[in-house]
């Protein structure tokens, strides 16, 4: 009876194992993982076909967010809200957001938490990131669908972008200008994000 249930419980792990399996063949997957400090591994997957491997930088103090400026990366699976960039869209079918002079990702106690916004358009004297400065992190960049519910100070605007000139993010995930193209190409919004240890 035990080798009966045994047997059971095995082929139930592997039914489950090839469903998830099944599942990242057909779909497009940006994995986060081999965190070690500020630096980990990246790996895009697109219907079961690896497109690259690459080192990224993440939060400066690592994984595990808990909250607004502990410059640390979320873990957890993600989704993508809009695609963005200072430079013009490189051929994504995301929604694409244009950068310019008055474009803010804002980090504010306000209806605006969370949500990359036209100070000018909406009327809000924005203090937080004013994304247009930041080149060439924000020359392109796709915005996460981490702290969904934009309740603050749970934390704020965690992207994909390109890497500047420090070798680490305020909780971001950065990447070689190349290899952030390659993703805008290839991904569209079922893009599945997982960032773990």
């Amino acid at each position: 009876m035990l080798a009966v249930i045994l047997t059971l419980c095995i082929a139930n792990v592997f039914t489950a194992c090839s469903n998830e399996d099944n599942a990242i063949q057909k779909g497009q997957l940006l994995k986060v993982y081999d965190v070690q400090g500020s630096t980990a591994k990246a790996r895009l997957t697109v219907d079961g076909k690896v497109l690259f491997v690459t080192d990224v930088w993440i939060g400066k103090n690592g994984i595990g967010k808990t909250g607004e400026g502990d410059a640390k990366t979320p873990t957890g699976t993600f989704r993508p809200l809009s695609a963005f960039g200072i430079k013009p869209n490189p051929g994504t079918t995301m929604p694409y957001i244009n950068v310019t002079p008055t474009t803010y990702a804002c980090d504010e106690d306000c209806e605006y938490y969370n949500k990359i916004i036209d100070a000018a358009a909406v009327g809000h004297e924005c203090k937080g990131e004013e994304m247009y400065a930041y080149q060439p992190q924000y020359n392109y960049g796709i915005a996460t669908d981490f702290n969904k519910e934009c309740i603050y100070p749970e934390g704020s605007n965690i992207f994909i972008h390109v890497k500047g000139t420090k070798s680490y993010t305020g909780g971001c995930i950065a990447f070689d200008e190349d290899r952030m193209v390659e993703i805008l190409k290839n991904c569209d919004m079922s893009l599945v994000i997982t960032v773990k240890e």
